[in-house]
């Protein structure tokens, strides 16, 4: 029979303070996902007040990338619905 053995490791009392002060901070934020641009893959989920470059890496692709958080930000619902209700083909890649 196999002995399962569970390493406990213990957090510092300022490890542990800053992880609730971290998530006291972001309980009005909200999560967002980036999306691979070439295969729509799941890359990366992040909160709504990052900005910046990020090397992004895509397993389904196997590419590493650079993204501009600014570019890949979600739709607005007006924008969203305009695309969905239109007459107009969406470009497919």
């Amino acid at each position: 029979m196999r002995h399962i053995t569970v390493d406990v490791r213990k957090l510092s009392a300022e490890a542990s303070r800053k992880l609730t002060a971290s998530q006291k901070e972001t309980v009005t934020l909200t999560l967002r996902e980036i999306r691979c641009p070439y295969c729509d893959f799941l890359v990366e989920k992040v909160f709504s007040d990052v900005a910046g470059h990020k090397m992004v890496y895509c397993r389904k692709c196997k590419v590493e990338y650079p993204m501009n958080l600014g570019y890949f930000r979600r739709m607005k619902n007006r924008q969203a619905a305009r695309l969905l209700f239109s007459k107009k083909t969406r470009q497919k890649r």
